[in-house]
């Protein structure tokens, strides 16, 4: 029997990945709904090609799967990621797999006509492979609230949902006016926010923590550090003085009561002696979904207890 060429075997799977490429391209082409000609540009500058009125959404992030779900869409979202648990009816929709590991074979199969993706979560190789088969990909990428009500605006007007966008928009907008009337004027306590535990992480400029801490009416001790998620020691820490310490726990530690007792040990800190140490509901302000606005309130009557 004549043996192989060498490297037959790789310019052969090389071949089939190609055609399989070319398969779901002309797929797309040829299901894709009559209308798909409209042209975006993503938050990241990409271009995007999307239907009129996508059918077949698939989410890649928990923030984007509430958006769409309080946009109406529910009939319309044929997947979501396996940590998009809210609204508790996302547990319905066919999972993909999480942030930065979606089963590419099980989107596929979903023959979606648009998909959602996040830059703060999922890998822009994700989002390239994904481009390469045909498939449309809007990348989001809100670092901020209003950013956030951006996105709400964006996704609206590719769904053809401007009415219930701008709607959610103008109501998480009066939310958010009402906050800023309350705490305007107020000298502003210093806040640190920690997210982990071993090591202590916080949450510096140009991230959304940091921002919902501003329209709370806080100073955020950590901003103006050169990394966004800033290292502290207890010393760095004490150093800050800050008037409230604020604690969103990660899934491997949600003991808070760990943490309150870890920093009782440095009684000079201004928030430890007035006891004034707070949890924060970790999906409320991790996620760029509309919550963020729940987590501004909630974090405004930590800053300000007189806040009703």
């Amino acid at each position: 029997m004549p043996r192989r060429p060498f490297g037959a075997d790789t310019r052969n799977k090389a071949l089939l990945y190609s055609m399989v490429l070319l398969f779901f391209g002309l797929w797309m082409l040829f299901w894709a709904p009559a209308g798909f000609a409209r042209v975006v540009t993503d938050d990241t500058g990409r271009v995007v090609t999307i239907p009129d009125r996508p059918q077949r959404i698939v989410s890649m992030a928990p923030g984007i799967t509430e958006i769409l779900f309080a946009l109406g869409l529910e009939d319309r979202i044929a997947g979501v990621t396996s940590f998009c648990d809210w609204p508790p009816r996302a547990a319905q929709k066919t999972t993909i797999g999480g942030f930065t590991n979606p089963s590419l074979e099980i989107i596929v199969s979903l023959r979606p006509d648009l998909i959602v993706a996040t830059a703060d979560g999922n890998r822009p190789e994700t989002v390239r492979q994904l481009e390469k088969i045909g498939f449309p990909v809007f990348v989001t990428n809100p670092s901020n609230v209003e950013g956030i009500l951006k996105t709400v605006m964006r996704l609206g007007d590719m769904t053809q949902t401007k009415e219930a966008a701008s709607n959610l928009t103008q109501s998480l907008q009066t939310r958010l006016y009402r906050v800023s009337a309350h705490v305007g004027g107020k000298t502003p306590p210093r806040v640190f926010f920690q997210i982990g535990m071993d090591p202590v992480i916080s949450a510096g400029s140009g991230t959304l923590i940091d921002d919902v801490i501003r329209l709370a009416g806080g100073v955020n001790i950590a901003q103006g550090r050169a990394a966004r998620y800033p290292r502290f020691s207890a010393e760095g820490v004490m150093a800050g003085s800050p008037d409230v310490l604020l604690f969103a726990p990660m899934a491997t530690d949600r003991e808070f009561t760990k943490i309150r007792a870890y920093w009782e040990q440095f009684p000079g800190i201004p928030a430890v002696k007035t006891g004034r140490i707070h949890p924060v509901n970790t999906d409320l302000i991790g996620r760029a979904s509309l919550r963020i606005v729940d987590a501004v309130e909630q974090t405004a009557r930590f800053l300000h207890p007189d806040l009703q």
